[in-house]
């Protein structure tokens, strides 16, 4: 589900509790839609998150480049101690994509 908070304010895409090779074609459009729509700030939100396997994360990847394509920015909300916040710092995405705990930090973080 997508959520466009005001007109050039971040689309907040609220992802599934599990994301893996059965839903991640549907993530992913969600995601590219919110791209699409013209938002200069996409936030994939994982507080709800409780699954993602390494492939999907890695994915994340291509919609950044989408979204520079579009001169725009993803940002990830995952709560600290979240199972998928520690796959994002195996992996390392974290120093790849920005990685906030809210989505009010996320979007705070416009203003800074």
């Amino acid at each position: 589900m997508s959520k466009q908070l005001a007109d050039g304010a971040p689309v907040i895409v609220a992802l599934p509790a599990e994301i893996d090779l059965s839903n991640a074609d549907q993530v992913y459009d969600q995601l590219y839609a919110a791209l699409a729509s013209g938002a200069p700030v996409v936030i994939a939100d994982f507080t709800g998150t409780r699954f993602c396997d390494c492939a999907c994360l890695n994915r994340l990847l291509r919609v950044q480049n989408q979204a520079a394509d579009h001169n725009a920015q993803l940002r990830l909300v995952i709560p600290p101690g979240a199972p998928v916040r520690e796959v994002v710092k195996l992996l390392g995405l974290d120093q790849q994509l920005p990685v906030y705990a809210t989505t009010e930090a996320a979007r705070q973080s416009l203003a800074a």
